[in-house]
């Protein structure tokens, strides 16, 4: 792949106040790139309060044991140190999507005029998860385009296993195909401060890295794809009873009641 002129994150990055005020020029960098850092979209005490949630569901549910709760990542059977945690509508999750939706709005239709729900979940690694492969969680060639939003649920130093981004990926048929390797003088460590999100491209290429801290790393996130039926891919991390129902233009009605 070509060479993108900045291996820093800061270098895709835009204030909130962009997104409600120049959708489309935030829409057209997105096509580019493949992927939009936006910094302080959510309120410290949201993001704290959505984490504390995580907090409770992740030991909950892995105390049941139960796999319906939890998306096929790479490194949840292998290791026990990455889950992915599919949450419930809580208030705490609607109170962040509120916030988030009333900003990205624009910006997701300036790219489709229509989107639905197709994950919504909290990514969680672990002290010495070892990281992942480099991936797409789309296929280039196969699937519809999916947009994700990842949010910082708190500060996310380059130790803490943040994700690594390699821009302009998404729309590279050789890199997919397996012809050439991607080259990582290119790539974009999204270290992030807390309520910092990235929107990301599917058919990006990507990994989580290892966390190499004492710590743990929550992302919470929500996917967007165009309405149709879901392929099975690795983008469904979605609780059954959220599958095709809630609609971008409708957010206001359905984080606004009981689903």
């Amino acid at each position: 792949m070509s060479a993108v002129a900045t291996s820093s994150l800061d270098g895709f990055s835009v204030d909130a106040a962009a997104l409600v005020d120049n959708p489309r020029q935030v829409a057209g960098a997105f096509r580019r790139d493949g992927l939009v850092k936006v910094k302080r979209i959510l309120p410290a005490d949201v993001a704290e309060a959505v984490c504390k949630r995580v907090h409770e569901e992740l030991a909950s549910r892995r105390a049941e044991g139960d796999s319906t709760y939890f998306g096929d990542v790479y490194g949840y059977e292998d290791t026990g140190q990455r889950w992915d945690l599919k949450l419930r509508l809580s208030s705490e999750v609607k109170d962040a999507l509120r916030i988030l939706l009333e900003s990205l709005q624009g910006v997701l239709e300036s790219l489709r005029p229509s989107w639905q729900l197709t994950e919504l979940a909290a990514m969680c690694t672990f002290p010495a998860d070892p990281g992942q492969p480099v991936h797409a969680d789309t296929s280039h060639v196969y699937d519809q385009q999916v947009v994700t939003v990842f949010v910082a649920l708190h500060d996310i130093p380059a130790e803490r296993g943040p994700t690594k981004m390699y821009p302009r990926s998404h729309l590279d048929g050789e890199l997919h195909l397996g012809l050439k390797e991607v080259d990582e003088s290119c790539a974009v460590l999204c270290t992030m401060e807390c309520g910092d999100c990235v929107l990301m491209d599917s058919r990006l290429l990507h990994c989580g890295t290892a966390n190499k801290s004492d710590l743990h790393r929550f992302l919470f996130y929500s996917s967007w794809m165009p309405p149709a039926r879901r392929s099975r891919g690795s983008t469904n991390t979605l609780l059954p009873e959220y599958e095709e129902r809630l609609s971008l233009r409708q957010w206001p009605t359905w984080t606004s009641m009981d689903v």
